[in-house]
């Protein structure tokens, strides 16, 4: 008997794993742990998973990044006094990630890194994600990558062996969530969906967004925008205090939304601003035309493909990218081409096969 821990902390994070888990529970020779360290609490008490978290840390009182990875390690020292770990499988970039990578290595415990190899290979873009994910790709002993660029990172920072080329199960989820041939036969509307939340738009970025996003809207007045507030305390003061700029635009500024009120709100829209990854991935899989708030993306193949067009942080390149895709229609076969990258639905699978060839 193999005992895996899930750990997990943020909504991203648990939307990618959680079709793995439903497959890999239904393996005999495998005993699945479900650690949740609760670092987005506010937002994953929208769902109605809690059940589903064998331990929940409760980490969501803490000052700095510092502080929190420090109090996970405490925790997980305490559950692995409790509990056989044959390996730890952790998710993208976050703290949650990055501190169960560092304890695991202490441990000497298999990590398992779901979404390996995407890189910008610049530390401050994004920050400090890229850096967590070359960390924990330097101790990680699988790697599961979604696309093979991402395997191809992997190789030519020297890392050989154990790389998986397995898709993206957060696509598995989406599609558990949505009628995917519906979405495609449906009528464009002029609605445009926003979510923001990187840190490094903090340092002046978000606020130019606004600025730049105004005036977009005062020429394009005719387009209704949505935007869900990420629960960042610093993020809502910033669009907060720049609420006067949107006075005569249709916008409506609402709290995190339910993951399948999201998923309807991104199916209605026919533009969607994002700098979040998960949301490039999923709407470059509807084919929404896709203006990446970012400098830098490590999603690399949806600007190569031409569904998805970087604008900058600052939106700065907003108007010119809206009135490219205004123009240019998506090639459906590059849409295609990004759904055979993503696993069509079927990466949660390809995991339980080979973790059962490799176990």
């Amino acid at each position: 008997m193999i005992n895996i821990c899930f750990v997990f902390g943020t909504r991203p994070e648990f939307l990618k794993i959680v079709e793995v888990l439903n497959v890999l529970k239904k393996n005999p020779f495998l005993k699945i742990h479900v650690i949740s360290s609760n670092q987005q609490v506010k937002i994953l008490k929208k769902y109605i998973y809690e059940n589903l978290f064998l331990y929940n840390l409760k980490l969501n009182n803490f000052k700095s990044d510092a502080s929190f990875i420090s109090k996970l390690l405490g925790k997980l020292e305490k559950i692995y006094k409790n509990i056989k770990i044959d390996y730890l499988f952790i998710q993208g970039d976050t703290n949650t990630a990055f501190a169960t990578s560092i304890f695991g290595f202490q441990k000497k415990i298999p990590i398992i890194h779901l979404e390996a190899g995407l890189r910008t290979y610049d530390l401050n873009n994004p920050f400090p994600e890229e850096y967590i994910r070359q960390c924990i790709s330097k101790t990680a002993k699988i790697h599961l990558a979604q696309t093979k660029l991402s395997k191809q990172n992997l190789i030519d920072e020297g890392i050989k062996k154990n790389i998986y080329v397995v898709g993206n199960p957060g696509i598995d989820h989406m599609l558990q969530n949505l009628n995917l041939k519906k979405v495609e036969k449906s009528t464009q509307s002029k609605k445009i969906l926003i979510t923001m939340h990187r840190r490094e738009s903090l340092d002046g970025d978000l606020k130019l967004f606004l600025i730049n996003l105004s005036n977009f809207l005062r020429k394009n007045n005719d387009y209704n925008v949505l935007w869900p507030i990420h629960t960042n305390p610093n993020i809502v003061q910033h669009v907060n205090s720049s609420k006067n700029l949107f006075t005569k635009s249709k916008i409506i500024f609402c709290k995190p939304l339910k993951y399948q009120e999201f998923l309807k709100q991104l199916s209605a829209s026919e533009f969607v601003i994002t700098d979040s990854g998960g949301v490039q991935e999923e709407a470059a899989y509807i084919g929404k035309p896709l203006l990446i708030a970012r400098d830098k993306t490590e999603r690399k193949e949806i600007v190569t493909l031409e569904i998805g067009k970087i604008i900058k942080g600052n939106g700065e390149d907003l108007e010119k990218s809206f009135n490219y895709f205004k123009t240019n229609k998506i090639d459906f076969n590059k849409t295609k081409e990004w759904r055979k990258i993503q696993g069509m639905g079927n990466s949660s699978s390809k995991i339980d096969r080979l973790f059962k060839r490799i176990f």
